[in-house]
């Protein structure tokens, strides 16, 4: 059980599904004994994970914005900064993932609520993320390009969270 909510933890740095081939690796890779050593091998897979969800994301967007040279210059930029905080933010997410793993067997109600709280706060700040930089596009971009942008990044964020979802077991 662990095991798969940690790996569930993997996938929330994904915001594609470009990366299920090495989720499932992870997944059904047998654990080596020592837990310093799995903790390791799964934040690896994190960051290679991250990495090429980055560039999936950015790849999509690329196709889907269809900016011109001007406002491309001025996209990608912001996005740029846009995503270096939203990892951070995500960061906030796979703490709670990672934190539930290793308390899943002995969860008490306690902790669940420690880790409600914890999730509701990443919610409110990667809404308040979403927020500010929809008003700094909107500095220089066309209403309907923010819009666009927004969009596309909450669908492939809905179906990296979905991804998560279905991996993580309800708690009982």
């Amino acid at each position: 059980m662990r095991k798969t909510i940690l790996c569930a933890a993997a996938a929330v740095a994904v915001m594609t599904l470009f990366v299920g081939p090495l989720a499932a690796q992870t997944a059904t890779a047998k654990a080596p004994a020592d837990p310093a050593k799995v903790r390791a091998d799964i934040d690896k897979a994190i960051e290679v994970m991250r990495k090429d969800a980055r560039v999936g994301k950015a790849d999509i967007l690329g196709k889907t914005m269809a900016l011109d040279s001007t406002q491309a210059s001025v996209f990608w930029p912001i996005y740029k900064q846009y995503e270096a905080e939203l990892q951070t933010v995500n960061n906030d997410r796979l703490a709670v993932i990672q934190d539930l793993a290793e308390h899943f067997d002995s969860l008490d109600d306690a902790k669940a609520k420690v880790l409600l709280d914890r999730q509701v706060a990443f919610e409110e700040k990667k809404l308040a993320l979403a927020k500010k930089y929809k008003d700094e596009m909107l500095k220089v971009l066309p209403a309907k390009t923010v819009a666009r942008f927004l969009q596309v990044d909450s669908r492939l964020n809905k179906l990296a969270e979905l991804a998560v979802a279905s991996e993580i077991p309800l708690v009982y």
